[in-house]
């Protein structure tokens, strides 16, 4: 394509990568839930907590790593965050209880995979101008690949090798590929943008590509805005609608009759969805504008959840699975555009580090939550009509975003009163 240079290529290819291995190892927990729990007898519910801690770590570390990175750019975070998040997999493999698996798996691999997401996203929207969603697409289109690559790897370990030996081979091979693809990183590629000198505002100095007026006042005034609490309460309640399925729908599978390689090839299935979703969402908006980009991929992951109620089918399960994806996708790369689009480069880590924490809350409830209601019922229909609720939240959260009418001069540099 002549929309990028060779750099620009570079850049694409290596957060490819990088967002390939993040994600491909972010989905794998389900995969581990049936052998674990045939070990060692541990309930859905507190196998399923690992992920709610590991989630909740990141959480509390998205906003920290966001600024960090806004501060020392990417590449020093990333490479933390690789080192701590392979280590503690690949060590995942000598846990005897539940107390480590919840310490590797759930503290140090979260705290691992808060420094890798947030800043090869900030990464990804300083260093693009223009053609910023049909990058993104195609850089987050590396999450699709790592699904399709890593679930049906884990599934194949597993089997053959058992879970011990998958859990180290995976964590040191995200270590061995991960390392060298973050050095490309370059820090000269981002668009840093330099601090008001003196006598200037801080309005004057904001970009003037902020959709958003208050983009220019700061955080104080930023987080007393309509706009910045629908984009937080529709990251989460969208991750709340597709964790369920991300952490359980392997375990769904199995138990309506499908064997184990055969319910791991769903994650799969889900990463295909996601690898066309990312570009094809990124692409649309470009055309369309990252408000109704975003609603078109949360449609597409939302409407299809009631096909597993009843007696689910095989294709059922696939069709859920690369509908899901496809919204997933788009739901990875939108996120970091709204962002962008609404609040300017400036703040972009920070900002998108923030909406990722109460993303990864959603992520830890949701995931807790299908166990949780599967002991309760004693089968998966009450964590499917969660999973289908909370969608449906996500979109409306989404319509009180504001629209291109909302652009509007920038604003005095005195606060202002809320906006709704």
């Amino acid at each position: 394509m002549r929309s990028f240079t060779p750099q620009q290529w570079g850049i694409i290819s290596a957060c490819f990568v990088l967002l390939g291995l993040f994600f491909g190892f972010n989905f794998m927990f389900g995969i581990f839930i049936k052998p674990l729990i045939a070990e060692f007898g541990w309930t859905v519910s507190a196998t399923s907590a690992a992920y709610t801690i590991y989630m909740a770590m990141v959480a509390m570390c998205g906003v920290l790593v966001g600024g960090l990175a806004d501060r020392y750019g990417a590449r020093p975070v990333i490479l933390a965050g690789t080192l701590l998040a392979g280590g503690s997999v690949a060590l995942a493999g000598s846990v005897q209880n539940l107390w480590q698996f919840y310490l590797l798996m759930g503290v140090l691999a979260g705290l691992g995979r808060s420094a890798l997401q947030t800043p090869v996203s900030a990464y990804l929207q300083r260093a693009f101008t223009a053609n910023r969603g049909l990058a993104t697409g195609l850089a987050g289109s590396g999450s699709g690949m790592g699904l399709i690559f890593f679930s049906p790897l884990a599934g194949y370990l597993i089997a053959s090798h058992g879970w011990r030996w998958a859990y180290l081979f995976l964590g040191l091979l995200f270590i061995v590929l991960a390392v060298p693809v973050t050095l490309l990183l370059r820090p000269a590629a981002e668009r840093r943008e330099e601090a008001p000198g003196p006598g200037k505002s801080r309005a004057a100095h904001e970009p003037p590509d902020a959709l958003l007026p208050e983009a220019s006042l700061g955080m104080g005034e930023i987080v007393k805005r309509r706009p910045f609490w629908a984009i937080l309460g529709s990251h989460t309640a969208d991750c709340l609608c597709h964790s369920v399925l991300i952490l359980h729908i392997v375990p769904m599978a199995i138990e309506a009759g499908m064997n184990p390689v055969q319910a791991a090839s769903l994650a799969g299935v889900m990463g295909a969805g996601q690898f066309v979703g990312r570009v094809l969402i990124g692409v649309l908006s470009d055309r369309i504008g990252a408000k109704r980009a975003l609603f078109t991929a949360l449609l597409l992951q939302t409407l299809p959840v009631p096909l597993l109620w009843g007696s689910p089918t095989l294709p059922a399960f696939f069709v859920v699975a690369a509908m899901v994806g496809l919204g997933l996708g788009g739901h990875g790369t939108m996120y970091p555009l709204v962002t962008r689009e609404y609040y300017g480069p400036k703040r972009v880590g920070l900002l998108f580090g923030t909406f990722t924490s109460g993303a990864s809350v959603g992520m830890a409830l949701g995931g807790l939550m299908g166990g949780l209601l599967y002991d309760l019922s004693g089968n998966y229909s009450l964590a499917i009509g969660f999973s289908f609720a909370m969608g449906v939240v996500s979109l409306l959260f989404v319509l009180l975003y504001p629209g291109r009418r909302a652009q509007a001069s920038p604003a005095p540099a005195r606060a202002a009163q809320p906006a709704g």
